[in-house]
């Protein structure tokens, strides 16, 4: 299977590492379109943000071109920011190879219309034949380079598809379960959940012990079921599942980039400041401008008052 992943940062780095190793015969392509960061990779086949002690191994192939790869790939691993992708597909869409294979592990949104990725596709490839499904998982870059035990779930519209992706990504150290499942509903919620940690994080702020942070998950469970069903006509949520109810949880209480934006504010850091900090450290703050659009649809709405006093009261006035 002929494989193509767009963007190499951290996560994505250690996915391409991951592939590279469990399927040694094949050619993994690798996209990024920053020069310097391509550049790096060629050179030295490392990083050079992230993991630096981590090379990658000799059947990744790195390219800063794309046009004559594509008409041949099979599965397109996405991994671009959504403000992004847009702009991407609208470049690419002539070149895709029919029925191509499009697998999501951007965890974004749109933050200005709160599109998930499924949406966007379904507008831009409207004329092009295709088929998307999404990885979830609930670890941190550094566990799949360091083959730490991790799990993961790809959620598809096919069975027959979730097999040949499980076959090519699971190993005794990556453990893949398939879900055929609406995959919006996963994009969403991994959306939504960023603000969900930052919930979390603010009462873990407060030095509170882990019965009264249960407590506080709990209440704001419900709201949170609130806030996915006005923004997605499909209301089922499956807390046990493993993209939502476990990547839920590793969010609020791992070592996240949710927890370290408030251990930044228990420095006394603005939230302002807090959001250039973790620019300059090449990490996103997607949970901010998320809050921001939610906060908007939900603002004159009475039964949403821990999301408003989220942006209201914590963020806002920080």
């Amino acid at each position: 299977m002929k494989t193509l992943i767009i963007w190499v940062w951290a996560f994505w780095f250690a996915i391409t590492k991951h592939l590279s190793e469990k399927n040694k015969e094949d050619t993994i392509y690798a996209y990024e379109k920053n020069d310097f960061v391509i550049n790096y990779l060629k050179n030295f086949k490392k990083h050079p943000y992230f993991f630096e002690w981590v090379k990658l191994p000799e059947n990744v192939e790195l390219l800063d071109k794309i046009e004559d790869l594509l008409p041949s790939v099979d599965l397109l691993v996405l991994a671009l920011p959504c403000q992004f992708v847009l702009p991407f597909f609208e470049w690419v869409k002539s070149y895709l190879k029919p029925w191509v294979t499009i697998l999501n592990l951007s965890k974004w949104i749109n933050n200005k219309t709160l599109n998930t990725i499924w949406d966007d596709l379904k507008n831009i490839l409207a004329w092009v034949s295709y088929n998307y499904s999404v990885l979830s998982w609930w670890m941190i870059a550094e566990d799949v380079v360091k083959w730490n035990i991790i799990w993961a779930s790809i959620w598809v519209e096919s069975e027959t598809l979730g097999n040949i992706l499980k076959s090519f990504f699971e190993t005794t150290n990556f453990k893949v379960s398939i879900s055929v499942w609406n995959v919006k509903n996963v994009e969403l919620a991994w959306a939504l959940k960023n603000i969900f940690a930052i919930f979390s994080g603010y009462h873990e702020w407060l030095w509170l012990w882990s019965s009264s942070l249960g407590y506080f998950f709990v209440e704001y469970y419900e709201e949170f079921k609130k806030l996915f069903s006005i923004l997605w006509w499909d209301i089922e949520i499956r807390f046990e599942s493993f993209a939502i109810g476990w990547d839920l949880i590793a969010t609020c209480f791992w070592n996240s980039r949710n927890r370290y934006f408030w251990r930044l504010i228990w420095e006394w850091k603005k939230t302002s400041e807090v959001v250039e900090i973790l620019a300059a450290e090449k990490k996103t703050a997607e949970w901010y401008e998320t809050l921001k659009w939610v906060y908007e649809i939900i603002k004159d709405r009475i039964e949403f008052p821990i999301t408003k006093e989220l942006w209201e009261k914590i963020l806002f006035s920080n």
